[in-house]
């Protein structure tokens, strides 16, 4: 899994949104998958961590629990009927960051993971205890009688943020994405570009430039100052 740093200007930028229209409970959602959800979740963890703040990451991700495989290692069965909405599941990724895995297989399908009222119940139990609840849910469009649905997750917190990665995520799979989050009323935050496969064009010509001029220095930054001031490479338009 890769690790997003924390200190990256685009993750204080996400951040101070967050806390800028006081989002408690946030759902992080994505359109087909692998769009890098999970990273993104881990990242805005760790800076809310950094902030002094007490976080829980909700893995609901049932169809690939990233999180849950990587430092849980199994899935364990919960469900949002328990009265302590369950502690003894919850494990400890960190100072200040807690883990509650996905749901084993045979608890997939609980109708409890797919209501609004018992969601927002849980997210309220568990603000009694942490200062940030942060989720990480299965692919809007992948729908499967074993996924529990991330529309309804992302209803069920103040807000919704939306990775969408050019040169992963398809255009209709997103516009799909931004109709089903209309039809149950979710508030979205905002869209993040993962463009982790799809770099700018300046980046690329950077990259270019040291690989196949490092015998010429002084032509390679030459190259590269011309290239960095250039906004249209950038993907910078207008004014």
């Amino acid at each position: 899994m890769n690790i997003l740093p924390e200190t990256f200007i685009e993750i204080e930028q996400i951040y101070q949104l967050i806390m800028n229209e006081k989002i408690k409970s946030l759902a992080v959602n994505c359109a087909q998958g692998k769009e890098g959800t999970t990273e993104l979740v881990l990242a805005l963890a760790r800076r809310h961590k950094a902030s002094g703040s007490k976080v829980l990451i909700v893995d609901l991700n049932t169809f690939k629990p990233a999180i849950t495989n990587e430092y849980v290692k199994a899935k364990q069965s919960w469900s949002l009927d328990e009265a302590d909405l369950p502690k003894a599941r919850i494990t400890e990724f960190s100072a200040n960051i807690d883990i509650l895995p996905a749901p084993e297989s045979g608890q997939d399908q609980n109708i409890t993971f797919r209501d609004e009222i018992k969601i927002k119940n849980a997210i309220k139990f568990w603000l009694q205890h942490y200062n940030f609840i942060i989720f990480d849910t299965c692919a809007i469009t992948r729908t499967n009688f074993s996924n529990i649905p991330g529309e309804v997750i992302a209803r069920g917190c103040d807000a919704s943020l939306l990775v969408v990665a050019p040169g992963i995520s398809l255009e209709s799979s997103v516009l799909k994405t931004i109709d089903i989050f209309k039809h149950n009323h979710v508030k979205l935050l905002g869209a993040v570009i993962n463009d982790v496969k799809c770099p700018p064009l300046d980046m690329q010509l950077r990259n270019s430039v040291r690989r196949r001029l490092k015998r010429f220095p002084m032509l390679k930054q030459w190259l590269l100052n011309r290239i960095s001031n250039i906004d249209l490479l950038k993907g910078k338009f207008g004014r």
